[in-house]
């Protein structure tokens, strides 16, 4: 029996970079983690102990390791643009909000 075709359309051959896998496989954590501390912060009235400075700490390293890894994503050749916009647009995110919380 030959092998047919198959039917239907086929919208993109595109598969997504690693490198802005990466980035989100960072970014989204590192945003859950800033939302939790700033939420935990209002429940407790501001009076929060120490290990919500760990995790803000350690929001910012994978925010700045995301950034990172969605600028090498432009470079690569594989992936389409939305992965690639939506890495940075959330890394910037992380980090812009890091930022509002240490001037505050």
């Amino acid at each position: 029996m030959a092998l047919r075709k198959k039917k239907g359309y086929k919208f993109s051959d595109e598969v997504m970079a690693k490198d802005a896998v990466i980035s989100l496989l960072f970014g989204i954590p590192a945003f859950l983690c800033i939302v939790f501390s700033i939420v935990y912060a209002i429940i407790q009235k501001g009076n929060v102990p120490d290990f919500i400075g760990a995790i803000l700490l350690v929001a910012v390293i994978m925010a700045l390791t995301a950034f990172i890894f969605a600028l090498f994503s432009y470079k690569d050749s594989d992936g389409g643009i939305i992965s690639k916009r939506g890495s940075l647009i959330i890394s910037l995110i992380d980090i812009a909000v890091l930022v509002t919380l240490y001037v505050i």
